[in-house]
């Protein structure tokens, strides 16, 4: 059977059996609940070419960028733990963006030497988007827009918003492609 196929017929179950009737549930969101993308992803660990989004209308790309984007900023502030990979307790740069990224089922490998060549070349800090990865001589952060990036950046300072041209830039890493 072709991956295609299987993946549909996989999906198609999947969306089947999510049809059973349950009781209602309240409107709230548990902060361990993952965040839901525009539609459903099916992603696999990325450790080369970008994760694609798979759908009858796959969603805007940007548009699924902004949220990892909005979700991580809701992070700005906590602290910086060398080694770390909670979002509240404390992260170190590439825990902070694999921590991210997994809220969406995306899985990147943990350190920030291997996340920067995760994915595919955006072709340049001209060509980044948000939820790019930027990569930096041993530190990576997730592009923002507007030439910010958002990284757990110190001890100092913990998870914040940077320019990204604090350092100089190593790579930019397209995951949602």
């Amino acid at each position: 059977m072709h991956k295609k196929t299987l993946i549909t017929v996989l999906f198609t179950g999947i969306l089947i059996a999510g049809s059973v009737s349950f009781p209602a549930k309240a409107d709230t969101v548990s902060a361990n609940e993952p965040i839901p993308l525009i539609e459903p992803l099916i992603i696999n660990t990325v450790n080369g070419p970008g994760a694609k989004i798979n759908g009858p209308s796959a969603p805007n790309q940007s548009a699924a960028g902004d949220q990892v984007v909005s979700f991580a900023r809701q992070f700005l502030g906590n602290p910086y733990r060398y080694g770390g990979t909670s979002l509240t307790e404390g992260a170190d740069c590439s825990g902070f963006v694999q921590s991210v990224y997994k809220n969406f089922g995306i899985n990147l490998p943990r350190t920030s030497q291997d996340q920067a060549a995760a994915g595919v070349d955006a072709g340049g800090i001209g060509n980044a988007r948000p939820g790019d990865l930027i990569s930096y001589i041993g530190h990576i952060g997730i592009y923002a827009g507007n030439g910010q990036l958002i990284h757990a950046s110190g001890p100092e300072d913990g998870i914040k918003i940077s320019n990204v041209d604090f350092q100089p830039i190593q790579s930019v890493r397209r995951i949602l492609n």
